[in-house]
């Protein structure tokens, strides 16, 4: 009787295990294999002695960072910002809470064309 108890008792508890489901794997859309986005980009315009980078990192948040190296200093800035992308129209919120609406387009060489953000391209480092 008591190894019945216990058999009964590890089946119930493996239908109850196996029939749990993470719905957060379905809707996460922030991770880089659904969502190429994700990453750190560069500006087809850096220089030995300037940078510019958008970070586009998880649960929709990201930074810009600009890096001038001259003879003297490095003087760099980081620029939070807030990011959605919804049909292919990104928006990015900076800290200022000013909104940017854009088009998103990866071209075939895999760089990223943000439109109404910038003119140039970004590649993926």
């Amino acid at each position: 009787m008591k190894y019945s108890f216990k058999l009964f008792f590890l089946l119930i508890t493996s239908i109850a295990l196996l029939s749990c489901n993470n719905n957060d794997d379905a809707s996460n859309t922030n991770n880089t294999t659904t969502n190429p986005i994700i990453g750190d980009w560069l500006r087809e315009d850096a220089t030995a002695s300037f940078e510019y980078h958008i970070h586009f990192e998880g649960e929709n948040f990201g930074k810009i960072v600009t890096m001038v190296i001259t003879e003297d200093n490095v003087i760099s800035s980081a620029n939070p910002f807030e990011w959605t992308i919804h049909n292919e129209i990104l928006t990015i919120i900076d800290n200022e809470d000013f909104e940017h609406n854009t088009t998103v387009e990866y071209t075939v060489d895999g760089h990223l064309k943000i439109e109404g953000f910038s003119n140039l391209e970004f590649t993926k480092q």
